[in-house]
């Protein structure tokens, strides 16, 4: 793992976006996942901003989804879908045909996984992965104890994801369930990006780089990755330094 230490949310969101950019510049029609949520933010802002100076184009790429709530479709305030639309693929104007997400609507949850991983599995792997951790070290929505060598799959959601779960939606929808890519999917990636920061991830960060790998805490398992990047602001990376 090679770890980059920024002194603020903005720098690192910069860094982490320059390296997309340069891995996009590499391979143009990569297949993209990016995490929703709130910490690649500033990332994805970079990124419109690079598009709309010229720097890199986009154009070529096919997005698939990291995640998604069961229950919630592309158009629900807070659905990673509807977070990545207004932050990403709108601004770039990312054309549909290039995305392809989970329908957390679906009437056939399982048939959702199984047209994301042939999908991935047409394309060979993932290209590059975008992630952030949650407070209990998941990894997309796979939570603490998840399979290691699972693909695509429907979860019941931790206890501490429904606590957070309640930032992203103004309306306190009460989801249970998520819909994800598996652990094997995101080790199978060529290259991954792992982003955190602020001081409320200094401690999941320790665990994430020092703990042993288990499955209690997913993150850990990023340390038999042979090419992540690691970018934290100062007061994630306290207790790693």
């Amino acid at each position: 793992m090679k770890t980059h230490i920024a002194r603020n949310y903005h720098e690192m969101s910069v860094h982490a976006a320059e390296l997309i950019i340069h891995q996009i510049k590499q391979k143009p029609d990569s297949l993209v996942c990016f995490a929703a949520g709130n910490t690649p933010l500033g990332t994805f802002s970079c990124l419109v901003e690079a598009v709309h100076g010229g720097r890199i184009s986009l154009d070529q790429c096919q997005f698939i989804s990291l995640d998604e709530w069961v229950g919630l479709g592309a158009a629900d305030e807070g659905s990673c879908r509807e977070t990545m639309d207004r932050h990403l693929f709108e601004p770039c104007r990312i054309k549909e045909k290039n995305i392809h997400f989970f329908n957390g609507t679906s009437d056939d949850l399982d048939a959702e996984c199984k047209a994301m991983d042939d999908f991935i599995g047409a394309r060979g792997t993932i290209d590059l992965l975008l992630l952030g951790v949650g407070m209990n070290g998941h990894l997309g929505f796979n939570e603490p104890h998840a399979d290691f060598e699972g693909y695509s799959y429907v979860t019941e959601l931790d206890s501490i994801t429904k606590q957070v779960s309640a930032k992203y939606f103004p309306d306190q929808k009460d989801v249970q369930k998520g819909i994800t890519l598996g652990i094997k999917h995101l080790m199978q990636a060529e290259t991954v990006i792992l982003i955190a920061d602020g001081d409320k991830k200094a401690d999941i960060m320790r665990k994430a780089l020092r703990h042993e790998v288990t499955d209690e805490i997913p993150v850990t398992v990023l340390q038999r990755h042979p090419n992540v990047h690691v970018y934290m602001d100062e007061a994630a990376a306290a207790l790693v330094r």
